[in-house]
């Protein structure tokens, strides 16, 4: 797995970035979690529904964005993928990535491009490199990692190591506290105040009192 690219509108998580490396040098391959058969968390695999053929023939991503709304449209007619992005569910008619017959391939030429919201979650996050994150008054830190829900691969955490002002914490709010992205200085705005962080709440813990297992949701590095 190279990336992760996540809808920064709806905060879920829309394709996998497959590093094929030998396979087929030179190719960028992303499949959606509506392909995933199911995702193994003790030996790092996720297994696909899409055979080897299907992949090799796939639409050929550009390494220069995450994904075109013309290139997902060509992605999604090519597997017979509903778009995610008609509708009114997290994916599109549901809440979760599933396989639907609602609308059919040859229906995909009508669908509205209307603009995409998809950025690489390589993008914000890092030790050195994460963008910042801030509250309304302070700094909070940088983001290190996301957390994600594997059944409706949401994004409910953002993991932000918080440096200076909170020495050897690490803290996680949930992303509809986040009210703007500031793309081009790197910048991530939040609701919240300092005093939100000096206590313990759904919506910001400290990293090491989450339940991934109750939450049914993982950290990927």
């Amino acid at each position: 797995m190279k990336d992760l690219y996540f809808d920064s509108d709806k905060w879920a998580i829309r394709y996998l970035v497959v590093d094929t490396q030998k396979w087929l040098p030179g190719r960028k391959v992303v499949v959606s979690p509506v392909s995933f058969d199911y995702v193994d968390l003790v030996e790092n695999k996720v297994s696909l529904f899409a055979s080897k053929q299907q992949i090799e023939n796939s639409p050929t991503a550009s390494e220069q964005h995450p994904l075109s709304r013309s290139l997902e449209l060509d992605i999604h007619s090519y597997y017979g993928w509903s778009p995610y992005w008609v509708g009114e569910g997290l994916w599109g008619v549901s809440e979760v990535p599933t396989h639907t017959n609602q609308i059919q391939a040859n229906d995909f030429h009508s669908i509205e491009e209307n603009e995409s919201h998809l950025r690489s979650m390589n993008e914000l996050k890092g030790q050195l490199s994460g963008y910042t994150v801030k509250a309304k008054d302070q700094t909070i830190g940088k983001v290190v990692d996301f957390i994600i829900d594997d059944h409706s691969w949401k994004i409910h955490y953002v993991m932000i190591d918080t440096g200076d002002l909170l020495p050897g914490r690490k803290i996680a709010i949930e992303t509809n506290l986040i009210s703007s992205i500031d793309w081009v200085n790197n910048e991530i705005k939040t609701n919240l105040t300092s005093d939100d962080l000096d206590r313990e709440t759904d919506s910001v813990l400290e990293v090491d009192a989450i339940s991934r297992q109750a939450l049914r949701e993982t950290s990927f590095k």
